[in-house]
């Protein structure tokens, strides 16, 4: 069978999707080498190594400074020519039924939550509700973003639905797994203090960082620090009067590697992830991996993605933020328990997991 597959954003664009296609391809060439697969990339990347070779293996670039307009007018003619069985796009399928199409979309937050997006944002998405039921199959990356596609009819059936779970990538692991001067390195490189709690993530008010910095001082423990891990994205919160007398405790980190993120995890205390909205929150998971016990919002996908291995909050309460934080640094049987806890459920979330739903559902979209 020959599989198209939108990796446009392999290199560049959402880092949560580079991390999807760069942990997918790799294992989907691995344990499916009886397939022809076709890759489509961005051609801006055209000087960047894409790092498999083998003879099943086609590259094109395409333009796509838009995705939806590259997949609904560039990709379907690739898709004739090269007699390609199916097609998984990234979000937005092309509207000609004779494809066998599966899109690929990781969450619909823009329609629960159209306050932590732009205008802009909101109108690129605006077509997806016609584009979206005119694909074979829908991935979700959990339950919680299937029901949504159902609720605002993006498809016709649940049964339309495939549920593909994202993994954990092994470089995330224990401090104790890390070569300890490796770690050093890190700690060194970035100014961190031996004491700190961890957010990764995008700067957007989405994701809710003000109210974690106002519960930073209600923190019976007043030396430990916070450090942000993340870059600025779309609506992005104002640090700027947030930070007004905190600065001595808030290191702000931008875009780091993975090798540096996955030891800043191992090097923390606790990870906060005090998001309003996720589809599935992969940082959290990695912390777990990370040996580090988990605090988390109560709403949309976190609870599911968690399970019982987080302890979770009210993301709108800073004091009930605080108050999470503090019973996990006053309480060493809560903190080994949740660590525990975290470090079973993160193995739960593996890539070559992801990889075999992938593959059925890519099955599941050529069956007659």
């Amino acid at each position: 069978m020959k599989i198209g597959i939108d990796a446009k954003w392999y290199f560049t664009g959402p880092p949560s999707t580079q991390i999807v296609l760069q942990n997918l391809l790799c294992r989907l060439f691995k344990f499916y080498p009886e397939h022809e697969w076709v890759i489509f990339l961005d051609k801006k990347d055209r000087h960047l190594d894409f790092p498999f070779k083998q003879e099943n293996i086609t590259i094109i670039y395409v333009w796509a400074d838009n995705n939806m307009f590259s997949n609904i007018f560039l990709l379907p003619g690739h898709i004739r020519k090269r007699s390609i069985d199916v097609m998984v796009f990234q979000t937005f399928p092309a509207f000609q039924r004779k494809i066998n199409s599966i899109a690929f979309i990781h969450d619909v937050l823009f329609k629960e939550y159209p306050q932590f997006f732009t205008q802009k944002e909101r109108l690129y998405f605006l077509p997806l509700s016609w584009l979206a039921p005119k694909a074979n199959r829908l991935i979700a990356t959990t339950e919680f973003v299937a029901d949504k596609l159902i609720k605002h009819q993006y498809s016709r059936s649940k049964s339309q639905i495939d549920i593909v779970p994202l993994g954990v990538s092994p470089e995330f692991k224990p401090a104790g797994k890390h070569d300890g001067y490796f770690l050093s390195q890190v700690k060194e490189k970035f100014g961190l203090p031996d004491s700190f709690i961890l957010f990764v993530g995008r700067l957007n008010i989405r994701k809710n960082i003000e109210s974690l910095l106002k519960a930073i001082p209600l923190l019976h423990n007043e030396s430990i620090a916070l450090v942000i891990v993340g870059k600025k994205d779309g609506r992005t919160v104002n640090l700027k009067n947030v930070l007004s007398g905190k600065k001595d405790r808030v290191i702000i980190i931008d875009h780091v590697n993975n090798n540096d993120l996955a030891a800043i995890y191992a090097l923390a205390k606790i990870f906060c992830f005090p998001s309003f909205a996720e589809g599935f929150g992969l940082p959290p998971l990695e912390a777990m991996a990370s040996g580090v016990p988990v605090v988390v919002s109560n709403t949309t996908a976190l609870p599911e993605v968690c399970g019982d291995a987080a302890a979770y909050i009210d993301p709108a309460k800073p004091e009930n933020i605080a108050q999470a934080l503090n019973d996990l640094l006053e309480n060493p049987v809560m903190y080994m328990q949740k660590r525990k806890a975290g470090l079973e459920h993160a193995t739960k979330y593996n890539w070559d997991i992801t990889a075999e739903k992938f593959m059925q559902s890519i099955m599941n979209a050529v069956k007659k």
